[in-house]
């Protein structure tokens, strides 16, 4: 019998490397960040959570498609000769899963990052506070995203799953696909909300933004926040 690890949260590293458990939790962001995500959309019925994680999920797909396309290989040490020569080798990478290119991870991380970057852009410009602590609602959370994607991807190459090529590979189709798809939440996503809420409603599931992309200083007052409330357990009809 062949037993074969579940590749997305088996990591392994050098016990020499001090900062070796660091780099292998940095490289289980990806499932951590889908176990985060279903979680707002179990417990908190959120719309938009549901909509990035299908995001990540379609890019995932994408991503091991292009690898049996692609074939290129992972590093040397993990097949071939060295291969052989050492039976714990067999838990590092399965066999089936030898492609590389693009890196899995990197391109989920890259995306992740470049739709939190792109909200923060356009749709977190009006927030309450002083400058300092609307500086920090808008970009610390982007800045928080990217600083554990790029540990991420530098940890995929220093525990030798994937060459520094795959991982720009990986980094650049997130990028890219994370682009396309905050492009469909602004055009697509904001104007079909609504729908889905009326729809789902029996399970209570709604967007946490107005669908109708409202600017935010329409709801700085109270009365606006209620007007929201109000909309929303109506199934966010037009008022006449």
């Amino acid at each position: 019998m062949t037993l074969t690890p579940f590749s997305l949260t088996h990591v392994v590293y050098s016990s020499d490397d001090p900062l070796g458990p660091l780099w292998a939790l940095l490289s289980l962001a990806p499932p951590f960040c889908v176990v985060s995500l279903t979680t707002v959309i179990v417990v908190g019925r959120d719309l938009r959570a549901a909509f990035v994680l299908v995001g990540l999920i379609i890019t995932s797909i994408i991503s091991t498609v292009l690898k049996k396309i692609i074939g290129h290989e992972r590093p040397d040490h993990i097949f071939g000769s060295t291969y052989e020569q050492s039976s714990d080798m067999l838990l590092h990478v399965p066999v089936s899963q030898q492609e590389g290119m693009p890196s899995n991870h990197s391109a989920f991380v890259a995306f992740t990052g470049t739709f939190a970057l792109f909200f923060a852009i356009r749709r977190c410009g009006s927030m309450q506070g002083t400058a300092l602590v609307r500086s920090i609602k808008r970009w610390g959370p982007p800045a928080g995203v990217w600083t554990i994607a790029t540990g991420c991807a530098y940890s995929r190459v220093h525990l030798g799953y994937h060459t520094h090529a795959q991982v720009y590979a990986g980094f650049a189709l997130g990028c890219v696909l994370g682009v396309v798809w905050y492009r469909l939440y602004e055009t697509a996503y904001i104007c079909k909300a609504h729908k889905l809420e009326s729809l789902l409603a029996p399970f209570d599931f709604r967007s946490p933004h107005e669908v109708r992309d409202l600017a935010a200083e329409r709801r700085k007052s109270l009365d606006a926040r209620r007007q929201l409330d109000a909309q929303r357990k109506s199934g966010w009809k037009r008022s006449t």
